[in-house]
């Protein structure tokens, strides 16, 4: 039986690839999912998972519209990491078993034309269905003073986020050591507003 008191403790005594190891090929072999955007911290964790397990399942969380330059670079990514288990979340989740409570991931959500963004709640109650560990990857939040990485029991699964303690100068510092680039989306500042008309415009996820 897994006791998040042993997954806590590795996670103190272990640096972020150490206990990424621990929890893929050892503990949760064959049990663990990841969950993915393409903002910094995402490719940093994909990264080390490449050199792991490129086997491992990676869900790319997304909202339904995907910005063109989206597509090009997580096809990129996934070319040059050589990941082989790439997944989309689950239609029509239905909610949490009733044994279990509810699993998300929270995104956010952009208008392309005036640039304004609120968060959006990614179900993935079915997505998870079939694993005991979650690594969440997705970071739509700012970055954090964490001490370390987090780890909770939500429900069945134990829920962990190896880089939560990494500030933005050290993600940036080891995408460049490892020629990865940001997203150009995220390279982007002070966009221009436009004039027209924005209340049918769909919302996008980069």
């Amino acid at each position: 039986m897994v006791r998040i008191e042993d997954i806590y403790d590795s996670s103190l005594k272990l640096d972020t690839f150490a206990f990424l190891r621990f929890l893929i090929t050892e503990k949760f072999r064959k049990k663990t999912i990841v969950t993915c955007s393409l903002r910094g911290r995402s490719v940093v964790l994909m990264k080390m998972i490449s050199e792991i397990d490129a086997s491992t399942p990676i869900v790319f969380c997304h909202m339904p519209n995907i910005y063109p330059e989206s597509v090009e670079y997580r096809t990129w990514l996934i070319r040059e990491l050589g990941l082989s288990d790439i997944r989309e979340p689950a239609e029509n989740d239905r909610g949490p078993a009733a044994d279990d409570c509810n699993h998300s991931e929270m995104l956010w959500a952009e208008n392309p034309i005036d640039h304004t963004r609120a968060y959006m709640t990614l179900d993935l109650n079915l997505t998870l269905s079939d694993c005991e560990c979650w690594i969440s990857g997705v970071y739509p939040g700012p970055y954090t003073d964490a001490a370390g990485p987090q780890v909770t029991e939500e429900g069945k699964l134990i829920r962990v986020d190896p880089l939560a303690s990494w500030n933005k100068d050290r993600v940036r510092g080891f995408l460049r050591e490892n020629d990865l680039p940001f997203h150009p989306q995220a390279m982007l500042r002070n966009p221009e507003p436009t004039t027209e008309n924005t209340e049918t415009v769909p919302t996008y996820h980069f």
